[in-house]
């Protein structure tokens, strides 16, 4: 390698255009780009700077040193890694260079014309199919030849970041030994593109596997989709070139270079929703994308920047609009990039994920803070520790819940595991939903393990004896009494005025309180409330045909102490003190748009009647804990009461009046009550059906409260943890390690929490801005994760995952003009649908529409007073939805896949919640 020799002429500055070139020289970016421009394709003017280079440099001067620091770092500890690395990132950029290989790079660059470059790192593990490298290292765009050297020697310190040097360590790739050609760098210097449309081609489809094309592509520079200024046109072609999607976005922003600067323009109005590529251009990539495939032997990722030139005789076409005007303009396509699709060989685990038992748990997009914070609560307490108190000895330490496009799925084979000691008759058609079909039938007639059922039941005696059905509520309800007086005692506490390590012990104080509702929801929800709950309409229908569900929905409605319908009720009550007062109502109706509104503003609007004040204020005190979701990134109804404001403007509108609403349902379950026990008595044996019937409706009734009112108080749980780690944020912002305080819920729990690492020298490394580079990447991480959040938000993924590939296969039933989902809640409605997609579209809801959307949480639940129909992607007979849609007797479908594509604002439908059937009228 390099010696303090003369080098020899070029040794180091290598053209791509030379052959036989390895990527032990030049590294698997500039490699791939040398094999493609050999091979033909069009890529942008580069030379590289080898690893050779590279290799001299260090062993000249530094090797010793870099050994030495490398020798007394400690990889399990992430500050001493963080320590090392600095140190050996300054050394290389205060080192100077040896003479021979400074002239011969500076005379490489002086011979290149005037323009902007990329310069960028080219590693020898990089992109190897073994070591997905990418990523790890600096790049570094738009550089001046003038600045080109400096920058060569900043890709050789990033080297060095702490993320590549424990990213090789764990991949078991020498840090100096270059001579086993695993190790290493080399600098492509490239021209940069001055891009009018650039975008991305896969040729494999990232999300089903298959050969389809996938294009993504917006105007200007790719930089605008990477930093999720745009979202992308995105097309899917067949092979033999037939379009098979186009789904065109709004493309508001694009970058475009101008003066060496990625300048962001605004797009004029009449071109955001043009497409991006027309017809011939998408072949044109099709056919460049299939030729890369075939001659890398692999599906690829391909980056790739149009330019177009304009012709002389029109000179003012703007960039963007050259697409649209082929005939005046000609266009080059160059290839920036070309590599394996990696995501296709991502998450291998065998295991089946089922997101549709989170539909009735933990429905919302997730950020990564609160999948940890609650997440692992339901592997450790829900599953894993429940498991091994009941002796279910196959789940006590498996993986149970997995994080994907910012929705929960669960482990289906857990969940097999578990059903299994359920008798065949509790296998219910909402439970079995839970599988894709072609699991469907043997779970349903899988053996029931009722001896082990009977086992797990005793341990629980022994063992764990507030799970026992006649003890779990009441053991809840001690519990959270006793978790409301702490949660009082931490409103008094003022967090600004605690040090770090006293918020730490508040947190693990708060969160531990809360394990014990982990340990009883266990058995209330996952299993009394759901067996007794199928129990109760088995047997309704077993002998009494109670096919519609019209009994069952009478005797679980009018429930007492259920805290979202005492919820709805004050709502309802504010509702009519605002009608009461025209002054008042006039003031609300006048404000188009509450969220405007700041607390001062609020708190003038209602001071002008003082018992509307009095009630509003007290329902803060009661519900401010609540929110439209459980997702801990949302704020909570006491810090956003201009929304509390605008649900009671929606409920003024109306007469309704959910407190009589209520008595008539408590009414209606007494009368039912009756009837069901006088036709039961009437029964062959029906004395001792009847008698056991009354004893499980009973639990029934006290696990379906049980369900409703555990959220009450997992709300204030969660609050208190929101406000705790918001503070956190809040600290990490002011010291810049995180850009704005809600970016703390796009953190991991360990990441978080080790900024909070009490020992000095972790303090001392954050306050002197050693770990600057770690905080860097860090936010560019985060960056990443708000993207994935806010562009899976509001869409739905498949239902089933597994190694990697996504796939739904409840296919929707179609009778001409009839789709098919789950019978939620009896009746029949017919009316006008109204599709919504956020809390935020309730407001426009009219009197009596079908209301459609994904999922319902139980703050929605108040404008169900105005609802006539209900219609859902996702739920069962359990779920908030359906529960409030019996209280209120709303005619309710769910599991209806695609409902809010499927159906249009104003088209009018009738909703069979008997049949599980929603029809579209002519």
């Amino acid at each position: 390698m390099g010696t303090d020799n003369m080098v020899d002429k070029d040794k180091y500055v290598v053209d791509l255009k030379e052959k036989d070139l390895s990527i032990e020289k030049i590294g698997g970016k500039a490699l791939n780009l040398a094999k493609m421009s050999a091979a033909g394709f069009n890529i942008p003017p580069a030379f590289t700077v080898s690893v050779d280079a590279y290799d001299f440099f260090i062993k000249k001067e530094l090797e010793a040193k870099i050994s030495e620091i490398l020798r007394i770092i400690d990889f399990t500890h992430e500050d001493s890694i963080s320590q090392g690395c600095s140190a050996i990132r300054s050394m290389i950029k205060s080192q100077e260079l040896p003479q021979d290989l400074f002239l011969e790079i500076t005379r490489k660059i002086s011979d290149l014309p005037d323009g902007y470059y990329a310069v960028r790192s080219s590693a020898v593990a990089e992109d190897l199919a073994d070591a997905s490298f990418a990523g790890q290292l600096d790049s570094f765009l738009n550089i001046k030849k003038d600045d080109i050297l400096e920058n060569i020697i900043q890709c050789w310190a990033s080297y060095w970041t702490d993320r590549a040097v424990k990213y090789r360590h764990d991949s078991s790739i020498g840090h100096l030994d270059t001579e086993l050609s695993s190790a290493g760098l080399a600098v492509l210097v490239q021209k940069m593109v001055n891009a009018d449309i650039s975008g991305v081609t896969f040729t494999a489809n990232p999300v089903n596997g298959t050969d389809q094309v996938v294009i993504e592509s917006s105007w200007g520079l790719g930089e605008a989709i990477a930093s999720g200024i745009v979202t992308p046109d995105i097309f899917v072609l067949g092979r033999d070139g037939k379009i098979l999607e186009k789904n065109i976005k709004t493309k508001n922003k694009g970058y475009f270079l101008a003066n060496g600067q990625n300048t962001l323009i605004t797009i004029d109005e009449e071109d955001r929703e043009k497409t991006s590529l027309n017809d011939d251009v998408l072949k044109m990539l099709l056919q460049i994308g299939v030729e890369l495939e075939d001659f890398f032997g692999v599906s690829q990722d391909i980056e790739w920047a149009i330019e177009y030139r304009k012709d002389e005789s029109d000179q003012d076409v703007d960039k963007y609009k050259m697409l649209n005007n082929p005939e005046k303009t000609s266009l080059k396509i160059y290839i920036l990039q070309s590599r394996p699709v990696t995501t296709l060989n991502e998450d291998k685990d065998d295991i089946l994920w089922t997101r549709a038992y989170g539909d009735e748990y933990w429905a919302d997009a997730t950020t990564p803070l609160f999948y940890d914070v609650m997440g692992k609560m339901l592997t450790d307490y829900v599953n894993h520790e429940g498991a091994r108190i009941m002796g279910y000895k196959e789940i006590t330490d498996t993986e149970l819940l997995k994080l994907h496009k910012s929705r929960v799925y669960f482990n289906s084979w857990v969940l097999e595991k578990a059903f299994s000691y359920y008798p065949k008759f509790a296998r219910s058609k909402e439970l079995l939903n839970y599988y894709p079909l072609e699991d469907q039938k043997r779970i349903s007639e899988y053996p029931s393990l009722m001896h082990k059922a009977l086992i797990s039941q005793v341990l629980v005696a022994i063992r764990d004896p507030d799970g026992m059905m006649h003890r779990t509520d009441k053991a809840y309800r001690k519990w959270a009494q006793g978790f409301m007086e702490k949660c009082e005692d931490f409103d008094k506490t003022d967090l600004d005025t605690l040090c770090d390590e006293e918020l730490l012990e508040l947190y693990d104080d708060i969160e531990n309180s809360g394990i014990k509702h982990y340990q009883l929801i266990r058995y209330g929800m996952v299993s009394h409330s759901i067996a007794t709950n199928l129990m109760i309409k088995n047997w309704l229908v077993k002998w009494l045909d109670d096919e519609d569900g019209s009994l069952y929905a009478g005797l679980i409605s009018g429930l007492d102490d259920n805290k979202t319908v005492e919820m709805n009720i004050k709502f309802s009550d504010l509702a009519i003190t605002s009608r009461e007062d025209p002054a008042l109502l006039g003031k609300m109706n006048a404000i188009e748009d509450m969220s405007l509104l700041d607390e001062s503003k609020i708190d003038e609007m209602i001071s002008s009647n003082p018992d509307f004040k009095r009630q509003f204020d007290q329902f803060i005190a009661d519900y401010g804990h609540r929110s439209n979701t459980r997702e801990i990134l949302y704020p909570r109804w006491r810090e956003d009461k201009a929304y509390v404001l605008e649900v009671i403007k929606l409920l003024s509108s109306s007469d309704l009046d959910l407190r009589k609403n209520e008595s008539e349902s408590r009414a209606n379950r007494f009368k039912t009550e009756k009837e069901v026990s006088s036709r039961i008595k009437k029964l062959r044996g029906g004395f001792f059906k009847e008698k056991t019937f009354k004893v499980v409706l009973n639990l029934a009734q006290t696990y379906l409260t049980f369900r409703e009112n555990q959220r009450f108080y997992l709300d204030h749980l969660l609050f208190r943890q929101r406000l705790m780690l918001r503070d956190m944020g809040r600290r990490l912002a002011e010291k810049q390690i995180i850009d704005d305080v809600d970016d703390v819920f796009f953190l991991y729990e360990k990441e978080l929490f080790s900024f909070f690492d009490t020992s000095d020298l972790q303090k001392t490394e954050l306050n002197g801005n050693t770990l600057s580079e770690n905080i860097l990447s860090l936010q560019e991480e985060i960056l990443k994760r708000k993207k994935e959040f806010y562009r899976y938000k509001s869409s739905l993924p498949p239902k089933f995952l597994k190694n990697g590939i996504e796939f739904d296969d409840t296919v929707t039933e179609y009778d001409q003009n009839a789709i098919y989902g789950a019978a939620a809640s009896p009746g029949i409605f017919t009316g006008k649908a109204r599709v919504v997609e956020s809390i935020e579209e309730l407001s426009q809801m009219e009197d009596d529409e079908i209301l459609i959307t994904s999922n319902t949480d139980p703050a929605w639940t108040a404008v169900f007073s105005k609802v006539g129909g209900l219609i859902t992607e996702t739920g069962g007979i359990l779920s908030h939805g359906a529960v409030i849609s019996r209280e209120y007797r709303i005619p309710a479908v769910t599991a209806v896949k695609g409902a809010t594509t499927l159906f249009k604002t104003g088209e009018k439908l009738v909703v069979d919640g008997n049949e599980g059937v929603v029809y579209k009228k002519e």
